[in-house]
């Protein structure tokens, strides 16, 4: 499980749209082994605490980089609540870690003044994990440093399944909102990338990083890759002045292969009556679901689905 968040669909508990998901694609699923937050950002953890109390999960890695809000602080409680859970993060091996969190209101429930003892397993590291049979995960980018944005802290993890690579980049950036033709910055994750890792980007399918947006994706970068099949996960929530994705991105993504996006219905999801999750509920989620199934040869199908095919 790779990231679990929205801006425009938050709601938990019952209403865990995510939640929903994993329970119509895996309606056997009991555990998941590895739960993945790229960066803490409401966008990619106010989802994930549920998880764990619905499911056994067995490991949870992270960047380690604090950042003091509700769904952060929801998933470390959650952490070290619940038994059995192996909490990994890029800043140390083993030992405990103090993560200190100011009182503020969280969920309509005021919540004081915390800090949260958190026992640490085995530091990320870039070696493949195996995941079962023709199956690892390599963790390509882990940083807990504190930068000034925890988009600088994204996990990038690249999967090996069968003969199917697939590169999620979280909010992994190149740089400042920029037209693709640019290249990286060198100290971003993309221009760094592109200097320690140069030889391992190739993946068939690339979850685009930052939502579409002009800070990431640049072309050099996207060249290395040489992916068929991006997926955009984005959705109406404006950041700034835009809504991402951005269309010079979509362009330039459109030129190299298929595109998904889980944006494309937003207008009219909110009163659809058949989605995954709550119907007609007024948000924005569950409408354009994109499931990849990669089979043990052959090609993977990329599709949208909705639960009832």
């Amino acid at each position: 499980m790779y990231d679990g968040g929205s801006n425009d669909d938050d709601a938990r508990g019952t209403n865990n749209r995510m939640l929903a998901y994993v329970k119509a694609v895996a309606p056997t699923l009991t555990t998941i082994d590895h739960l993945i937050l790229s960066h803490p950002h409401t966008d990619h953890v106010v989802l994930l605490p549920d998880l764990l109390a619905a499911y056994q999960v067995r490991q949870v890695l992270d960047s380690g980089r604090l950042n003091d809000i509700c769904g952060y602080r929801a998933l470390l409680t959650a952490v070290i609540s619940e038994p059995g859970v192996e909490y990994h993060s890029a800043t140390q091996d083993f030992g405990t870690r103090d993560y200190s969190f100011e009182g503020k209101n969280c969920y309509g429930q005021p919540l004081p003044t915390q800090v949260l003892h958190v026992l640490h397993a085995s530091r990320i590291s870039n070696l493949p994990v195996p995941m079962g049979q023709g199956a690892s995960m390599t963790f390509l980018h882990a940083d807990g440093a504190m930068h000034s944005s925890p988009n600088q802290n994204s996990l990038v993890v690249r999967l090996d399944l069968g003969g199917t690579r697939v590169l999620l980049m979280g909010d992994a950036e190149a740089g400042g909102r920029r037209n693709p033709s640019v290249p990286p910055r060198p100290s971003s994750i993309e221009g760094n990338l592109l200097v320690c890792c140069e030889t391992e980007l190739a993946a068939r399918i690339l979850v685009v990083g930052h939502h579409g947006s002009m800070t990431s994706s640049r072309n050099v970068f996207l060249d290395r890759v040489g992916a068929s099949v991006f997926i955009v996960s984005s959705g109406p929530t404006r950041y700034g002045s835009v809504v991402l994705p951005d269309q010079e991105v979509i362009t330039e993504l459109a030129s190299r292969g298929q595109v998904f996006r889980t944006d494309l219905n937003d207008q009219t999801c909110g009163q659809n009556p058949a989605k995954i999750g709550p119907d007609a509920d007024g948000k924005a989620g569950g409408c354009d679901n994109v499931r990849v199934t990669i089979p043990s040869s052959g090609q993977p199908n990329v599709a949208y689905w909705r639960g009832s095919e």
